[in-house]
């Protein structure tokens, strides 16, 4: 298991959490080195809503005298909620009722997905090259899906019947520090839902080993994009001398348009994808994506996915 650490913190000087919703809450993100003294006492955990401090309070500290970066960490309080960043529990929020969970569904704290769109929806509001979408935008990369059960309840063996999203990688990219802290059910109809929590589930493929028959999340820096007759074919940059060679990506030529997946648009950014990972003479690929399993990380996003990634692994390449 990865190591938990807080990335970040939202900063609000007006929230309270027993005065307002989380609705209201100004999700202004800061990283531990970005942290200034005026911002003592307005620092909310954006997975539980708690407050956190930043160790070392001087915001003139970066390293501490262990020798570790500043971090941000919760206050001691016995009676504080559930938080997989404070416990370093493998799985998230468990829940007494379906209502509770019905409501954390509604909330958006837990995503609960039965398929990934296999085809572009008619109507696409945003420019997919576009880094600001809205939720409004976003709401054109998802539709409703079936209830199924979700493993989520308190109590051992018991399932809750929960509404799901027909969704895409590109709208969990959308928002992606919000999502990033967040447990995602993935259910195909035919077998108990997979739980992830989304930042532990992201792999970089400079660390993938050998064929994944399962499908898992994804992401790597584009390094070329060469556009065949049915389809685009992304080169994926590798770390250091791995020991297989490459590693492609393979999307349908309109998914891969649409989403501004392009050589001249998307060299040297991130994509995520969700797909099994097979072998290709020495390397590896995917089959051809469809449009909701694979997107574009905004470049804002960029630096805070490789920073934390590379804190809490090592690849051996």
């Amino acid at each position: 298991m990865t190591s938990r650490r807080i990335a970040y913190a939202y900063f609000d000087p007006v929230w309270d959490k027993s005065i307002h919703s989380t609705a209201q809450l100004v999700r202004t993100s800061v990283g531990p080195l970005e942290y200034q003294e005026e911002m003592k006492d307005h620092l909310i955990c954006p997975q539980c809503y708690e407050p956190l401090n930043r160790i070392p309070s001087e915001s003139s500290i970066t390293i501490m005298t262990d020798g570790r970066e500043a971090l941000f960490r919760h206050y001691p309080n016995p009676n504080a909620p559930f938080c997989l960043l404070r416990s370093g529990a493998i799985i998230g929020k468990r829940y007494s009722s379906e209502e509770e969970a019905q409501k954390a569904v509604s909330d958006n704290d837990v995503i609960i997905i039965s398929g990934f769109m296999q085809e572009r929806p008619e109507l696409v509001y945003r420019d997919n090259t576009d880094s600001s979408a809205t939720r409004t935008e976003m709401y054109f990369e998802s539709k409703n899906g079936v209830f199924v059960e979700i493993p989520i309840s308190r109590h051992q063996g018991e399932t809750f019947n929960l509404p799901s999203k027909i969704t895409s990688v590109q709208a969990l990219c959308t928002n992606f520090q919000e999502n990033y802290y967040k447990e995602i059910f993935i259910t195909t109809g035919t077998s108990l839902a997979r739980s992830y929590i989304f930042c532990d589930a992201l792999k970089s493929i400079s660390d993938i080993r050998s064929e994944q028959e399962e499908p898992g999340f994804y992401f790597g820096e584009i390094s070329s994009i060469e556009q065949h007759t049915n389809h685009s074919t992304v080169w994926l940059k590798l770390k250091g001398s791995c020991y297989y060679p490459d590693f492609r990506v393979r999307i349908e030529n309109n998914t891969a348009i649409s989403r501004g997946i392009t050589d001249e648009n998307a060299k040297n950014r991130i994509i995520i994808f969700y797909a099994p990972i097979s072998s290709v003479g020495m390397g590896y690929w995917t089959h051809i994506l469809k449009w909701g399993e694979v997107g574009l990380l905004a470049e804002k996003h960029k630096d805070f996915l490789l920073d934390d990634y590379n804190k809490k692994h090592t690849s051996n390449c």
